[in-house]
């Protein structure tokens, strides 16, 4: 399903906030695609010294870049995640705010669950080509699939 819309968004001023929005658009419509468009997007959209932040066990767990697409090729291999539509979209100067859901369906049983995620995440803005980049994230969701 492609990411079209935003139900609830902050008005976009800066450059680096359109940036910074496109980026999130093509960046959910490349996850939608499967772990190898994701895989071949974050080349695009993380820099290279990125550190996403996930719950783990026992709290957040900061992950290096490799880390994280490690991390995320694991679950990739049980799951399918489709990403839903914006519920929210805060863009202030290089951070933004974003609350969405996750249709999962569980490979491995069949079960699917709806998921509510946060993230807040902070950007870069580079010369073009290269654009507005993610530095360091934080996710939060209300099921965990660890």
């Amino acid at each position: 399903m492609a990411v079209t819309e935003i139900k609830n968004e902050s008005a976009i001023d800066k450059d680096i906030e359109k940036a910074i929005k496109d980026r999130l658009f093509n960046g959910f419509n490349n996850w939608n695609g499967g772990y190898d468009g994701w895989l071949k997007w974050c080349e695009t959209l993380y820099e290279p010294d990125a550190y996403y932040n996930i719950p783990g066990p026992n709290g957040q767990v900061r992950l290096t870049l490799q880390q994280y697409k490690d991390a995320m090729g694991e679950l990739f291999k049980h799951f399918t995640m489709d990403l839903g539509q914006f519920e929210n979209m805060i863009i202030r100067d290089d951070w933004c705010a974003i609350r969405y859901t996750v249709k999962i369906k569980n490979l491995d049983t069949g079960e699917e669950i709806l998921q509510n995620t946060m993230e807040f995440v902070k950007f870069k803005m580079n010369p073009e080509p290269i654009g507005a980049r993610v530095v360091e994230g934080w996710a939060l969701s209300d099921i965990s699939l660890a």
